[in-house]
């Protein structure tokens, strides 16, 4: 399962402030500090069919790696998001525009897939490109990742900017991920954001 918090970012320049924080800068891994072009590429059947199902199905470029992502039983409140999720290293970059379910075929979900799509093509819906700032934090509780990301979501003629922090436990406690995030979003007036790129995304379809 996938636990995060999401705040917004009013002010862009509270990245570097939030990166050269003290306190993060001592809880900080060295070895995991990078910034990273992403494309991410969301894919649905023409009626909508994994939506109705509340199922999230990508196929992300991230720097030089492919990644095929599905999410579903997805929930979100004051910032905290859950949602089951399996991610699988994808070769063929063809992937980001012709995709294929039976990438999940390790999974369970992959039957679930089959019988939700059926005999209908999956068609891309949306596209978010934007730089990903992260590193690795280990608080001696919990070990999480934070990420502050820019670009936008284009669905169409239609975008909307992008300009969040993240914060994604990776091991450990969820409450003490939950007073990092607490800690973070006060000094930096940061507020909860409760909806993800992919439904900020269907906000603009509507």
């Amino acid at each position: 399962m996938e636990v995060e918090l999401k705040y917004q970012i009013l002010d862009e320049s509270d990245i570097e402030r939030i990166f050269q924080d003290p306190y993060l800068m001592k809880i900080k891994d060295h070895k995991h500090d990078e910034e990273i072009e992403m494309h991410a590429v969301y894919f649905d059947t023409e009626d909508r069919r994994l939506y109705r199902e509340g199922i999230a199905f990508r196929v992300r470029k991230e720097g030089c790696k492919l990644v095929a992502t599905l999410k579903w039983n997805g929930s979100s409140e004051d910032g905290m998001h859950k949602r089951e999720e399996i991610n699988v290293p994808v070769s063929d970059e063809e992937k980001l525009h012709t995709p294929d379910i039976r990438i999940f075929d390790q999974s369970e979900m992959c039957e679930v897939l089959e019988k939700v799509v059926g005999s209908r093509t999956l068609l891309p819906v949306m596209d978010i490109f934007f730089k990903r700032r992260q590193m690795r934090l280990d608080t001696g509780k919990s070990i999480c990742e934070m990420s502050a990301d820019l670009g936008e979501i284009v669905v169409g003629g239609r975008t909307a900017p992008i300009a969040e922090l993240e914060i994604e436990l990776y091991s450990g406690e969820e409450s003490d991920m939950k007073a990092l995030g607490d800690t973070v979003a006060e000094k930096y007036q940061l507020t909860a954001e409760d909806a993800s790129k992919y439904k900020r995304g269907l906000d603009l379809m509507k």
